[in-house]
């Protein structure tokens, strides 16, 4: 009887040590995900904290772009073609080519529907011409980058009522 008891207690203490390591592994399995969860969302993080820099750098950078965008198209059309006039027009380029680069957009706005969300209405005007709503004039560009508005265009909006 004394050695089925001990077989007992042997088989009782397999099944606790079993229990035990199953215990741990589900453990170690809940770390390693908790592990991995902070990993993906730190990489998120640091994501959105270098699109926020970067963003508040194109912020900072847009009214340059705009006032040498206005620059240029002032170039009186006789003077074109001259070397100066080229070669400002080749900045502009590489301007456009870095906001590009940043997936720096241009919003749409002359002859579109008037969106809230991407244009901000800084006049009106009353046009049987064109459609209600309709943009008429760009005030100042608007720009987003990767769908994120930096800046909405200000613009002036037909309204008919």
């Amino acid at each position: 009887m004394k050695n089925k008891d001990k077989q007992e207690q042997k088989q009782l203490s397999r099944e606790e040590l079993e229990n035990m390591a199953n215990e741990n592994l589900a453990g170690w399995q809940k770390a390693l995900a908790d592990y991995q969860n902070l990993q993906k969302e730190t990489s998120r993080q640091l994501l959105n904290l270098s699109s926020f820099a970067t963003s508040s750098l194109i912020l900072e950078l847009l009214p340059i772009f705009d006032n040498y965008y206005t620059a240029i198209q002032h170039i009186p059309e006789a003077e074109r073609k001259s070397s100066w006039a080229v070669g400002l027009e080749h900045i502009l380029k590489m301007w456009e080519s870095f906001l590009n680069e940043k997936n720096i957009v241009r919003i749409p706005s002359v002859g579109h529907k008037f969106d809230p969300h991407i244009h901000e209405a800084v006049d009106k005007t009353k046009n049987r011409d064109k459609k209600d709503q309709a943009i008429t004039k760009e005030v100042l560009a608007g720009y987003k980058m990767n769908d994120a508005i930096l800046r909405p265009a200000k613009v002036i909006v037909n309204n008919l009522n």
